[in-house]
């Protein structure tokens, strides 16, 4: 009897390599052959956030409008913090909402593997696709800030330029880059030190207060300022600043940043990689 009727389509085997050696190739090749579940984990990430909401996705305007209404009272109204010429609502707008998409990839990206701990252990997928749902997610929560909040202000106190426009993808992605960087870098650690997710948001404190969020470069010490040159939020909240001046920032701090956020991010991808395979083994 023939067995061509119930002939089957031959299994996908997928080989798990336990060479230390980093493939670039290998690992481009694994991430696109997975490539849907980036989009699996960007729906659900987004449910979890929004579902059984009042407002829903208007949280993502609502956060950071709330933010920038208590800085403006505190910082503007109060204590009248300079603001570089600015209208005070788009200077601290331009320095929220990126340190928010800063945020909102590096937290879950330390967590991520604890996190997706019972997915991790019974199936194999390339698991920086986890971390690129989150930075999926944190870029979609800034488009729609920037679309609703930033564009509309920057119109309507006439500091909209087109500098604003342009060198918001670039900014975006050098921001993304970092947060999901330091993340991948830190998700190993934290997987077997679970101090590392209480530390964190210590540490995040401390480089908001350093970084020019609620005040301006020009307000700082000298002896302070070399500092202020390497951060790359202050870069890249100066730069949206300079922007809304109709000014480029200086090419120096373009090449800073994106230097930045090249290194962070594959130093991130290298350092994740080389853990992932015995990640299994700490959960």
């Amino acid at each position: 009897m023939s067995s061509k009727g119930n002939s089957r389509p031959p299994l996908r085997e997928t080989v798990v390599s336990n060479t230390s050696q980093f493939d670039l190739l290998g690992l481009l090749r694994n991430l696109w052959d997975f490539r849907l579940l980036l989009w699996v984990f960007c729906k659900r990430d987004l449910k979890g956030r929004y579902t059984q909401t009042i407002f829903g996705l208007g949280w993502v305007i609502l956060t950071p409008l709330i933010t920038v209404g208590v800085f403006v009272i505190v910082f503007g109204l109060m204590v009248k913090v300079p603001t570089d010429g600015l209208p005070t609502i788009m200077f601290y707008l331009v320095a929220v909402i990126p340190w928010y998409a800063f945020m909102n990839v590096l937290n879950p990206s330390v967590q991520m593997i604890e996190g997706n701990a019972g997915l991790i252990s019974k199936v194999y997928f390339p698991r920086l696709l986890i971390g690129g749902s989150y930075a999926v997610g944190a870029a979609v929560d800034f488009l729609i800030a920037y679309a609703f909040l930033i564009t509309p202000f920057a119109i309507a106190y006439g500091v909209w330029t087109l500098q604003l426009l342009l060198l918001m993808p670039l900014l975006l992605g050098c921001t993304l880059m970092i947060g999901l960087g330091v993340g991948l870098m830190l998700a190993p650690l934290n997987a077997k030190y679970r101090d590392i997710k209480h530390l964190v948001p210590l540490a995040l404190q401390l480089f908001y207060y350093s970084t020019p969020a609620i005040y301006p470069v020009s307000a700082v010490p000298s002896w302070a300022k070399p500092w202020y040159s390497v951060n790359p939020l202050s870069l890249v909240i100066t730069s949206y600043r300079d922007a809304m001046h109709g000014e480029w920032p200086a090419q120096s701090t373009l090449l800073t940043l994106i230097a930045i956020a090249v290194v962070c991010f594959t130093v991130g991808v290298l350092i994740f990689q080389h853990f992932e395979k015995n990640v299994v083994d700490t959960l």
